[in-house]
């Protein structure tokens, strides 16, 4: 079996009570009704968002995908320049990792919550710090790279802090949502025999939950190496920023050249990951069964992984020649504190109030369309890449397995290539307006959402699919009484998280022309709009923390 555990852990977990048939239909009509309404906004007439005149571009740099440039000098470039999308993806990593430890233990109900599970008098703290945590949270790293740019310039601490910033406060969420479903008798006992709430969480809470937000670790990785190259098209360096300089002179060679060297990382990223988490749900399903109150044992993958990581972060910050003392520098002091009395207070730009909110709005029709698209054909491709444990014994076996491993490198290559690149193809054919970030959005979320739900698929519960077997039923009927079912929910949930996750990422897209406030941020970084900057970025979050409200109670009611 392989885990899913690096989706569930982002996954709010609470217990609600049973919901209603009615619940549940009454959201799904408010779903239609939304992907209606954001079709009846972006425009759905052929005519009228079709540019057919692009198609020989979109059709030029496909053809270059088997001739990529392989002169030996970009080659070593391509290779030079991975090495430094890695670096700033290890180090980012290690960062969100810290930040997430230190910030799950204060996030975690255990400390600000009584023994006896009763409200404290410092509770308004913990409300507070769940709050902050919340704010980098719904920010994409490509808005604190276009911030933190402008205090510390090129710079590498750029890509590393806004890769480490708001993946250090998912981790953190991820972890106190861990600590809190860890058992409590060690904790307990500890406390019986005199230590304090702290210490007795360190002890009796932690080894629990540590072997998991390792593991989720090296989810974030994989997520952390995308980034990197996205932070890399807006100026960070990086196999992004060469990508960017090869498509303004449409050498399309180029660009594949690139784009392959990000493909071959990722993929080992991908690996690595899943081998690791695999490893790691396998140990924890053996603990589950045998009802040991132990924490679980050390998985020697996991170790050696953690230790192999742990040696890179040195190696990377070496390569990247980063120093730390940059962010207390004379200049980058004067910077920031001019760039807070620019900004501060917010004004809205040209549009006023009206022009924000039609910003906003377009924003979220972006995410509902791209997600809507993504997860519909997701939910089909998870079944036709999903790896089969049968052993290949017939022609039938060999013809599925080969089709299996083509969706999963077409599902690779999907969610491999930036949003961005995406974006900038998706001009060729589509004319200005919401549609070419739709689809370039929903490109990247089909290779998400197809790895992740096709591990749902490998993971479900075979036993009752066997007794329908048994019984005579078809392969058809084995999947429309059994295997759908059973998956169902978790593709429902993980769809309406990749949704929160768009909301953010159309920052990416906006940065090419796309509409919504990522395209208004873009526009205001040019005019060096920081007032307006500022407001624009306010009414992404208060979009962000919206949906992942609406996205949070949809999970509890349908699941």
């Amino acid at each position: 079996m392989r885990s899913t555990r690096a989706a569930s852990l982002e996954s709010p977990r609470s217990a609600p009570s049973p919901p209603t048939r009615w619940n549940r239909r009454a959201w799904w009509l408010v779903i239609a009704v939304l992907v209606l309404i954001s079709l009846v906004r972006a425009g759905a007439n052929p005519s009228t968002i079709l540019n057919p005149r692009g198609f020989g571009q979109f059709s030029d740099f496909f053809a270059a995908m088997v001739r990529p440039e392989l002169d030996p000098d970009f080659v070593w470039l391509a290779i030079r320049e991975a090495g430094v999308t890695l670096g700033y993806a290890v180090i980012g990593t290690a960062l969100s990792v810290a930040i997430g430890v230190v910030g799950g233990l204060l996030l975690t109900e255990r400390v600000w919550l009584s023994n006896s599970g009763a409200v404290t008098g410092r509770h308004w703290v913990w409300r507070t710090l769940r709050f902050l945590f919340a704010v980098p949270r719904s920010m994409h790293e490509v808005v604190f790279g276009l911030i933190l740019v402008n205090i510390l310039g090129l710079d590498p601490l750029v890509a590393i802090l806004a890769i480490g910033i708001p993946f250090g406060a998912v981790t953190a969420k991820v972890f106190a949502e861990l600590l809190d479903e860890a058992p409590r008798d060690a904790e307990r006992a500890l406390r019986a025999a005199g230590a304090g709430r702290l210490m007795a969480l360190l002890f009796g809470a932690v080894p629990y939950a540590l072997g998991d937000v390792l593991s989720y670790g090296f989810y974030r990785f994989e997520c952390a190496i995308r980034s990197a190259a996205v932070l890399g098209i807006v100026g960070a360096g990086g196999l992004g920023f060469q990508l960017a300089l090869s498509f303004q002179s449409l050498r399309y060679t180029e660009m594949w050249t690139l784009l392959w060297a990000l493909i071959i990382v990722s993929g080992l990223a991908d690996r690595w990951s899943s081998v690791v988490r695999t490893r790691r749900h396998s140990t924890g399903v053996e603990m589950h069964a045998t009802l040991s109150p132990a924490p679980p044992r050390r998985d020697p993958v996991l170790v050696a992984s953690t230790v192999a990581f742990t040696l890179a972060i040195p190696i990377a910050w070496w390569r990247l020649d980063a120093h730390i003392s940059s962010l207390w520098s004379s200049r980058a002091r004067t910077l920031g504190r001019e760039l807070g009395e620019q900004a501060w207070p917010p004004q809205l730009g040209d549009g006023g109030l009206s022009g924000l909110i039609g910003d906003s709005l377009d924003t979220i029709v972006l995410a509902v369309l791209s997600l809507a698209a993504a997860w519909s054909l997701a939910s089909i491709v998870a079944f036709v890449s999903s790896r089969s444990l049968a052993p290949l014994r017939s022609p039938a076996s060999v013809a599925r397995a080969s089709v299996a491993l083509a969706a999963r490198f077409f599902l690779l290559i999907a969610r491999s290539v930036p949003p961005p690149v995406w974006a900038f193809l998706t001009v060729f054919v589509f004319k200005p307006g919401l549609w070419p970030g739709v689809v370039a959005l929903a490109i990247y979320n089909l290779g998400v959402l197809g790895r992740l739900q096709g591990e749902v698929v490998e993971n479900v519960d075979d036993k009752p699919g066997e007794v329908l077997r048994a019984a005579g039923a078809s392969p058809f009927g084995v999947a429309a009484f059994a295997t759908i079912p059973a998956v169902s929910g978790r593709f429902v949930s993980l769809g309406l998280y990749r949704w929160e996750v768009a909301i953010r990422e159309t920052v990416i897209v906006g940065v090419v022309g796309a509409a919504g406030l990522g395209r208004t941020i873009s526009e205001q970084s040019a005019r060096f709009d920081y007032d307006g900057i500022l407001a624009s970025i306010l009414a992404l979050i208060v979009v962000t923390l919206l949906v992942d409200a609406v996205s949070s109670s949809i999970r509890r009611t349908i699941r």
